[in-house]
């Protein structure tokens, strides 16, 4: 990573959904935090599995990272229902990748809370697998089935949406520029 700064939780947070919803901004910008409960959490939509053209770079960064630091995990949620996301790496493979706006692009079999919910709805196979012109893809759709990235994260490894809170205010933060993907 190159222009690396220091910055606080509450402009780290700003700088993201600037970045996120303002063209102007820099895509490659993320804010590093801290080890936070054993995870170091980086930050941005430069990791974004929903975006077409980076979910194959996304997918294989973070499988380097994981055959690297032995788990490594992305997650993308959505408070204005664009869809759920998360990729899970374990040991160099990858365990689950699910991107709700892109079911075709799923990877692995759901496990945990994801399979818990998907029982829940009647579903026992995948979500991807379903008829997406059927009334049980329509009700898992509808709402993901509750099957939020973040309540994946939680179980998974933390909930930044949580952490951040737990933690109060958060010194070291860094905003960095992450590589271009080729």
């Amino acid at each position: 990573m190159t222009d690396v700064r220091e910055t606080s939780w509450a402009d780290g947070t700003e700088l993201i959904d600037e970045v996120a919803h303002d063209e102007e901004e820099p895509f490659s910008t993320v804010v590093v935090t801290p080890s936070i409960q054993g995870w170091t959490l980086v930050v941005g939509p430069y990791f974004g599995l929903p975006y077409a053209q980076q979910t194959m770079h996304v997918t294989e960064l973070c499988r380097e990272l994981s055959a690297h630091f032995g788990k490594a995990q992305l997650f993308f949620h959505s408070e204005q229902n664009d869809g759920e996301a998360w990729l899970i790496a374990e040991r160099g493979r990858i365990i689950r990748r699910w991107i709700s706006e892109y079911p075709e692009l799923a990877a692995g079999e759901p496990f945990g809370v994801e399979r818990r919910l998907l029982d829940g709805y009647g579903i026992a196979g995948k979500p991807e697998d379903l008829d997406p012109k059927g009334d049980l893809a329509g009700d898992w759709a509808a709402t993901w089935g509750d099957c939020w990235a973040t309540t994946v994260a939680e179980e998974s490894s933390i909930d930044p949406t949580a952490a951040a809170a737990e933690t109060g205010s958060i010194s070291g933060m860094l905003v960095a520029a992450a590589p271009l993907f080729e």
